[in-house]
């Protein structure tokens, strides 16, 4: 294969997620009609995406790195539960405890980071116990649900702003700055390099430690305003709220091009990931699947995520390959 064609085979397996997103929306309004294929269809299922999405891109940041995170979900579970206690019992502002989410979210993220960048630890067992320690002292903390928040603190994830939900700007926002980031700035590249090779990078001086610990720190600072938007959508504060979001997060990256063995992946596919199940959720919810049947083919989304994930790293390096 000519050089061109290999540069345009490997932009079509990279972008792979937004002809597959493409895909399935031509089937659901093929299928559905105008019921799916309307503005204020596609309105709702950007903001629920946005949640989601914002989930989706604490794990991409996590497996750029060449680690993942099993406790997003849990994180802004957590998070939303011990911001909406201390503000029932301190009467703590809405836009203080806006904040607050954001830094709670950060210091739990920072106890995964700390363990698995500065101690070594196994990311998969940091994170499988975080997942289970975050998800029932949730539980412990408060099982009723948390009502009359602040109106500044729900906005995010309920407010509009020129008729779009303002969760929509706030997850465009991120993925914008996360791209940014991740692209443009010296430590963005230390994220790259720490997972696509950690030896070398602490051959030419970079504390490939401290670059993990800082990752899970964003992670858990992602998930946390995941939880905020996530308190708006449902009007109050739950103990099961993101429950069941953890493997969405992980499907929306791994389909969104984002790398198992780390290094690989930008911001903007993992995006169409997010998009991509927010059409899947929308389209099998319109058909009045039953929740059964959508659990289980959320199950196979995860599986064929993986799939898609070994085909796109065998293909890749076959097209590198010396001719």
């Amino acid at each position: 294969m000519n050089t061109s064609g290999k540069d345009i085979a490997l932009w079509f397996i990279q972008n792979f997620v937004w002809l597959l997103a493409g895909a399935f929306f031509v089937v659901f309004s093929v299928t559905l009609g105008r019921m799916f294929f309307n503005l204020n269809n596609l309105h709702f299922i950007f903001y629920v995406s946005s949640m989601v999405g914002m989930l989706v891109l604490a794990e991409s940041i996590a497996l750029i790195s060449g680690n993942f995170d099993l406790s997003v979900a849990q994180n802004a579970g957590l998070t939303a539960m011990l911001t909406g206690v201390l503000i029932v019992k301190f009467n703590i502002p809405g836009l203080v405890a806006i904040f607050l989410t954001i830094l709670i979210g950060g210091i739990l993220g920072a106890f995964n980071g700390y363990f698995i960048g500065k101690r070594g630890l196994n990311p998969f067992l940091v994170t499988l116990s975080t997942y289970l320690m975050f998800d029932w002292l949730t539980y412990v903390i408060r099982q009723t649900s948390i009502l009359d928040l602040p109106g500044i603190y729900m906005f995010p994830g309920s407010g509009k702003i020129g008729g779009i939900y303002a969760a929509i700007f706030i997850f465009l926002i991120a993925a914008i700055l996360l791209f940014l980031f991740l692209k443009k700035a010296t430590y963005g590249n230390y994220i790259y390099a720490v997972g696509g090779n950690p030896d070398a990078t602490v051959m030419v001086g970079v504390n490939a430690g401290n670059v993990v610990f800082w990752v899970f720190v964003l992670s858990g600072a992602l998930s946390g305003i995941a939880g905020l938007l996530y308190t708006g959508y449902a009007g109050a504060i739950t103990s099961t709220l993101a429950d069941g979001k953890m493997f969405m997060a992980f499907a929306g990256a791994i389909i969104g091009g984002i790398s198992l063995a780390g290094g690989r992946g930008t911001a903007t596919n993992a995006v169409g990931g997010i998009i991509l199940i927010g059409i899947i959720e929308a389209g099998l919810t319109m058909m009045m699947i039953a929740p059964q049947m959508q659990g289980f083919l959320k199950g196979v989304l995860v599986f064929v995520a993986i799939l898609i994930n070994q085909f796109r790293t065998s293909f890749r390096k076959r097209l590198l390959m010396p001719s």
